[in-house]
Order: structure tokens, then sequence, then C-alpha cells
């Protein structure tokens, strides 16, 4: 994503990056948050999903095809495996 590192970042500082990066490329209707307060973007299909690595959270994206897109953020009802909303270690 034009050098934005979204593997193994400190999720809170990378989220202020991921939103800069989408509104600057004038998709900020497209920003959301999870209810686990994890970053997404539906035109990008991508939710920065965070991590524990021992006792630090990391970030770890999940990409979708563009057809998973919509709402791709939503924990509940959105397309991602709720297996996924799971996995934190």
């Amino acid at each position: 994503m034009d050098g934005l590192r979204l593997v193994g970042q400190v999720p809170s500082r990378l989220a202020d990056l991921f939103i800069e990066y989408v509104v600057s490329r004038g998709l900020r209707d497209d920003v959301y948050f999870s209810q686990e307060g994890d970053p997404g973007a539906d035109e990008l299909g991508v939710v920065l999903r965070a991590q524990r690595a021992g006792d630090i959270l990391l970030t770890r994206p999940v990409f979708v095809a563009r057809e998973w897109a919509d709402h791709v953020y939503d924990a509940s009802e959105g397309p991602i495996p709720d297996a996924e909303w799971r996995v934190h270690a």
C-alpha cells in the first residue's frame, strides 16, 4: 500500500496512518471500525486486525475479495468467517 507496512505494527500507530492513507485517496466514507476497534476500508477490502504476540499487540491485515468487501469490518454481519474474529494468538 504505497510503502505503508501493514504487518507487525503497533495497532494504534498504524490506525492513524491507515486512515490518512484511505482519506488521501478520496475514500473517507469507506473507513470503518470493527466492534473490536480494528480499522477497515470497504473499498480496499481490508481490516487491520490486532494479534497478540506475547504481551504485545501487533497488526495482522485481513484482505478479502471485492465481492466480500461490503461491511468487511463487521464481525456480526460481515463475510469474514466467525473463527477469524476469535483468533488472537
